[in-house]
């Protein structure tokens, strides 16, 4: 070999190498903020999003998660903080940006659904209004993921008004703060980070959310009931800042759309037996699931939760009208 075509080849060496490091500086690496566990569904969606979106853009997409509020934004932040671009990708249950748009009370709405499976039904009718609104702050919706049933943890069963009255119990947006009061109980409303806290400090002594995240966070160790009354079925959201989608290749864009499409599908139908598999842990680590209430009782919680019903309608006007109708319809009601 020449001394010129070895010139030459540790020249190619080098060009690859060079070729190499910029294609490696050139990955997308992106944060995703969410304030639940890693163990919740919105969280096993979300790590179904990352390991999709990372297989379909050929690695040029990477997507850290960071669990737990491990970024120090809680549920009411992450929309502001995508929406600013300080994180790329934030997952939030949608009940606690009702300050931002009331469009997004709609999945907290109190004893809106007759069961779990008109929740996909009221996130169909519902959409178009959450893309309108996140489009306003440069957000787009990548995928949602249903919570199941919103029960009530405690230390008793919680199965009649006298239980309810006086209770100390965390509420989760206006929607149940109203609705907990109208029924004398006395809500205090908490983001979830705070919720642990608070009941190891007897600051509250119940809890209003679903079995599943009484699972994720363990509530065995502090509370033992779970009454079934079917509250609402919030959603969580992920959004994505609009500038960092628009800055895709159109490649990497159809993987992020593929990708969120396999995170949602995973979500809704892990919703089926989630239930189920809650219950049993639950079970194993001594909590009681209180259901089969007394239709007096459940027709009370129902007049409790109009007042709230009934004010998101005058609130956001003729549009939530028309999502409720459009709901009904999909329903068959």
């Amino acid at each position: 070999m020449t001394r010129t075509t070895s010139f030459i080849g540790a020249a190619l060496i080098g060009a690859t190498v060079m070729l190499g490091g910029t294609a490696f500086a050139d990955t997308v690496k992106w944060d995703l903020s969410n304030d639940y566990q890693a163990n919740s569904l919105p969280g096993q969606a979300d790590k179904v999003f990352a390991d999709k979106v990372k297989e379909l853009s050929g690695g040029s997409i990477e997507v850290t998660l960071h669990m737990g509020g491990a970024l120090g934004y809680k549920s009411q932040d992450v929309f502001d903080a995508v929406r600013t671009g300080a994180v790329q990708i934030g997952d939030a249950s949608t009940a606690f940006w009702g300050g931002i748009d009331a469009v997004f009370k709609l999945s907290s709405l109190p004893f809106l659904l007759a069961n779990s499976g008109e929740a996909k039904l009221l996130y169909e009718a519902g959409r178009p209004a959450y893309e309108e609104v996140l489009a306003a702050n440069n957000q787009m919706l990548l995928y949602t993921a249903p919570w199941p049933p919103s029960g009530i943890w405690a230390n008793k069963p919680i199965d009649g008004l006298d239980a309810l009255k006086g209770l100390k119990i965390r509420s989760y947006d206006t929607n149940s703060t109203l609705t907990m009061s109208e029924l004398q109980a006395s809500p205090v409303q908490l983001a979830w980070g705070d919720v642990i806290p608070q009941l190891a400090a007897n600051g509250i002594e119940a809890v209003l959310t679903s079995a599943e995240g009484g699972v994720g966070a363990q509530f065995w160790d502090h509370l033992n009931h779970f009454t079934e009354i079917n509250y609402a079925m919030p959603l969580s959201m992920a959004t994505l800042n609009k500038t960092e989608f628009d800055s895709l290749s159109d490649e990497q864009k159809t993987a992020v759309m593929d990708a969120a499409k396999a995170a949602e599908e995973f979500a809704w139908a892990a919703l089926a037996d989630r239930t189920k598999q809650n219950y049993a842990l639950m079970k194993e680590k001594g909590v009681t699931v209180v259901s089969g209430l007394a239709d007096d009782y459940m027709a009370a919680l129902i007049a409790g939760g109009k007042k709230a019903r009934d004010g998101w309608v005058a609130e956001i006007g003729s549009k939530g009208q028309s999502i409720i109708d459009d709901f009904q319809k999909r329903a068959g009601r």
